[in-house]
C-alpha cells in the first residue's frame, strides 16, 4: 500500500512502477487465495464488493463535486466506464468483483478442484499472450493472477510459508540476478521461441510479489512486536485505498519537497489508518459495507 500511496503522489522514482505492479499482483493473488469454496459464497462475495465499490464511487463523486464544483461531470467517470473514474483507485474494486463472479460461475460448473492441473496450464499458456484488449476500462489480464491464487489454494498457507523460508536467498538471488541482468531472461526465452511481446503477466510483477511475501514473513519472524501491529492495519486497507486520492491535494499544500515526498504516503498511510480504525469504532455497520465485509 506504501509503494501504491507513492505513486500516486506523483513524485516517487521511475523504478516505482515495478513493486507498485508486485503489490497489484500479490493483492489479486491473495484474493483469489483467500476466496470462498462454494459457488454460492463466491457470488455473495462478488455482490459485497460491487456493492462497496459503488457506494464508494458515489462518495468520490461528492467529494469531486465539493473540490471541483465547475467542472462538467459524467456517469462514465464517476463509475469509470470505459474511462479513469474520479477517484481512479476504486477500478480495483471493480475488476475484483467481476472476477470473483467469473470464479463462481467456474466452482458451479465444478471446474475446481478437480481441473485445476487444467487450469493452471491454461495460466501458464495464457501467460506469454498478449493481454486482452480492455473493455469498459476492465483489466482481463490480472484475472489469471486471481485465477493462479485460486489453484494454489489447495496448497495449506503454513506450507507455502515454510517452502518460502527454506527458499529465501535462493529465491532472492535468482531475483536479483533477473532484474540486474535484464537481457538474460529475454534471451533464454528467445533461445526457446518463446515471445515476451505483451505478456500479461510480468514475471517483475511475480517477483515483487514475492520479495513482499518474503519481507512479511522476515518481519513476522524477527519483528514480531512490528508484525502484529502491521497485520491489525493491514485489516482498513482497503479504506486506505479508496479515500488516499483525497487525502494528497490537502496535505500537499504544505510544500515539503525533498527526497521523491516520501512524506506523503507515510504521513496518508498513518493518518487514514486511525481515521479507518475510528470509523470502524464509530459506525461498524458502515465500515463493513464499505470494506466489503
Amino acid at each position: 500500500m506504501f509503494f501504491i500511496m507513492w505513486m500516486h503522489a506523483g513524485a516517487g522514482p521511475s523504478w516505482l512502477g515495478k513493486p507498485v505492479g508486485g503489490a497489484i499482483c500479490l493483492f489479486f493473488l491473495l484474493a483469489g487465495y483467500f476466496m470462498p469454496r462454494d459457488a454460492g459464497d463466491c457470488a455473495r462475495r462478488a455482490l459485497k464488493l460491487g456493492l462497496a465499490w459503488l457506494l464508494w464511487s458515489l462518495i468520490s463523486l461528492g467529494l469531486f463535486m465539493i473540490c471541483k464544483p465547475d467542472t462538467a461531470l459524467s456517469w462514465q467517470k464517476a463509475i469509470g466506464w470505459g474511462t479513469a473514474a474520479y477517484n481512479t483507485p476504486l477500478w480495483f474494486l471493480r475488476n475484483l468483483a467481476i472476477y470473483q463472479l467469473v470464479i463462481a460461475a467456474l466452482a458451479a460448473l465444478r471446474v475446481f478442484p478437480r481441473y485445476n492441473w487444467v487450469m493452471l496450464v491454461l495460466i501458464i499458456s495464457f501467460y506469454w499472450a498478449a493481454a486482452p484488449r480492455q473493455h469498459m476500462g476492465l483489466r482481463f489480464d490480472w484475472m489469471q493472477a486471481v485465477l493462479l491464487g485460486y489453484c494454489l489454494r489447495c496448497v495449506p498457507m503454513h506450507t507455502i510459508a515454510d517452502w518460502l523460508r527454506r527458499h529465501a536467498i535462493g529465491l532472492v538471488l535468482c531475483i536479483a540476478i533477473m532484474h540486474l541482468q535484464r537481457a538474460f531472461h529475454p534471451d533464454l526465452l528467445r533461445l526457446f521461441g518463446i515471445s515476451t511481446y505483451g505478456c500479461s503477466l510480468p514475471m517483475e510483477a511475480l517477483s515483487y510479489a514475492v520479495l513482499f511475501c518474503l519481507a512479511g514473513l522476515g518481519t513476522e519472524h524477527y519483528l514480531p512486536r512490528l508484525a502484529r501491529p502491521m497485520a491489525a492495519a493491514g485489516a482498513g486497507m482497503l479504506f486506505v485505498y479508496a479515500t488516499h486520492s483525497f487525502l494528497y491535494a490537502p496535505i500537499y499544500r504544505f510544500k515539503i519537497h525533498g527526497f521523491y515526498d516520501v512524506w506523503a504516503p507515510v504521513a496518508g498511510l498513518i493518518i487514514l489508518t486511525l481515521l479507518g480504525s475510528w470509523l470502524t469504532r464509530r459506525f461498524p455497520r458502515a465500515m463493513r459495507v464499505l470494506g466489503a465485509k
